[in-house]
């Protein structure tokens, strides 16, 4: 039901949906690489590797951004809805050199993004799953609906974009790697299916590396938490966690290039090409690059939480992106993708989680969540140089969403009353649908409209200056409130009680 309810949203009309630049220059990279598999053209340069293709225009950055996977997802469902083309080259450089008359169609580029439903629709499905493995099955369904509502998914799911595709990968390696440790013994095939997955979310894009401080964790917990026996202990366990470590992201190295054929002839020299292209393109541009400490700083810690939780309520002055810019914060910038719902619960979620830890427990799952939110926000500070392209924070977002999941099903599992629950959580995913749906007409019905980033839908801010969804806003709130007293009446009478013992 997730998936289907998923898909039927994520794929109505995607000739409504408005086009982004970039969804014309990977339409163009895809569309020449099909063309050259069907013309049995296999020696091409083309088919291994952008930096000596004449065909396309090159931007002196991509390296392992030309992802032949990528191109396949793209390129072959174009193919199958569109006639040939030959208009690929001034697709290809739309920032540079695009011709506007020759550009792609409603048809062509809605046929290019007939799969990211799909992708999008599945990682739903496993998002329940990773939920359901981690804790159960109520958290499982809550992070699912919150994830399906979520504005930037919402939209990534219609486009023509990367981020469908690595972030389903990195998805389905983390579920698979969850199954592989879940009964206690290492499930060989799980853990290899895992690795393989996550050279797939590599090859799609290689930012998926923000997973893999959590998949490592996921490794020494799952050894940890192994029954012991006579044999398992000491040097032996440390061998072996040692080992499958080096295995698991050995595997996932070569599931990355031998899916990129442009680093079988010289690999070494590849890589060296990839990074004077970053080194050269990042000078100029750098809105992301390979990791460095120098993006973590405190200011641009709270500009992280600006775009993903909560508003600059105040307006002030930080240093920018480029090189002696300055970035002016406050309450319409940066837009905050999330809800009222979202951002209220992962505080709760997140109060949870450092209580639990702190009880010094075993509360694994909790760790490892942590773990991951952690993780990730360290790596986007030292990736992402600039926050306004929003889709650099999507793995910081799920993280984001799984913490609100968490804190939602832990507010309302001790409500006594059964109705009540029921009815305060179809509200609360109610209120936060409507924050990404109340723009339904611009996602489904905008095809001559173009979006740049940062996308200004959907957003928590938007959600409070609109009057309908400020009340449904205020009516949560609420209704927040009215479960506290609920959950706390018992506390309250005690304390009252209490208290007039003692006056009297």
């Amino acid at each position: 039901m997730l998936f289907v309810s998923s898909f039927l949203i994520y794929s109505y009309n995607l000739e409504g949906q408005p086009w982004h630049g970039d969804e014309i220059v990977y339409l163009g990279q895809a569309g020449e690489y099909v063309h050259l598999i069907k013309k049995g053209d296999f020696g091409d340069p083309c088919l291994r590797s952008i930096d000596n293709c004449n065909y396309l225009f090159r931007i002196p950055a991509y390296g392992l951004t030309y992802s032949p996977l990528r191109n396949v997802l793209i390129g072959f469902p174009m193919d199958v809805k569109s006639e040939d083309i030959w208009k690929f080259y001034n697709w290809s450089c739309y920032w540079q050199c695009y011709i506007s008359d020759a550009g792609p169609s409603v048809k062509e580029i809605a046929s290019g993004r007939l799969l990211s439903p799909l992708f999008g629709s599945l990682t739903i499905a496993i998002s329940f799953l990773i939920g359901k493995t981690l804790f159960n099955r109520n958290i499982g369904i809550i992070a699912a609906l919150f994830f399906l509502f979520y504005d930037l998914w919402l939209w990534y799911s219609r486009t023509i974009m990367t981020e469908v595709h690595y972030i389903f990968f990195a998805m389905l390696s983390f579920l698979l790697l969850l199954y592989a440790f879940n009964t206690g013994h290492l499930k060989i095939k799980y853990f290899i299916s895992s690795a393989i997955a996550f050279g797939l979310a590599l090859t799609s894009k290689i930012l998926s590396v923000e997973f893999s401080v959590l998949f490592l964790a996921i490794i020494l917990f799952g050894w940890f938490s192994k029954r012991r026996s006579g044999s398992d202990v000491g040097k032996a366990r440390i061998q072996k966690i040692g080992l499958s470590i080096l295995l698991f992201f050995t595997i996932a190295s070569f599931s990355l290039f031998l899916t990129e054929p442009g680093f079988y002839e010289n690999p070494l020299n590849q890589i060296a090409l990839m990074k004077k292209d970053m080194d050269n393109y990042n000078h100029d541009v750098w809105f992301i690059g390979y990791p460095t400490i120098h993006g973590i700083q405190i200011d641009r810690l709270l500009t992280v939480f600006h775009y993903m939780v909560f508003p600059s309520f105040t307006e002030h002055k930080i240093p920018g992106a480029y090189p002696n810019s300055i970035i002016n914060l406050g309450w319409y910038n940066p837009s905050t993708y999330s809800s009222i719902p979202l951002t209220i619960f992962f505080f709760i979620g997140f109060g949870y989680l450092i209580y639990r830890i702190s009880k010094f427990k075993d509360f694994p799952s909790e760790t490892l969540v942590l773990i991951w939110f952690i993780s990730i926000l360290i790596f986007s500070l030292a990736i992402a140089r600039d926050f306004s392209l929003e889709r650099y924070l999507l793995p910081f977002a799920i993280s984001i969403i799984f913490i609100a999941s968490y804190g939602f099903w832990n507010f309302i599992k001790d409500i006594p009353y059964h109705k009540t629950k029921i009815t305060f959580a179809i509200y609360v995913m109610f209120a936060h649908s409507m924050t990404s749906l109340l723009y339904w007409q611009k996602i489904y019905f905008s095809p001559d409209m173009t979006w740049t980033n940062p996308l200004h839908f959907g957003t928590l801010q938007e959600s409070l200056d609109n009057q309908f969804t400020f009340v449904i806003n205020v009516i949560n709130v609420i209704f927040i409130v009215f479960i506290l007293v609920i959950r706390f009446r018992k506390r309250i009478i005690h304390i009252v009680t209490f208290r007039s013992g003692d006056i009297k």
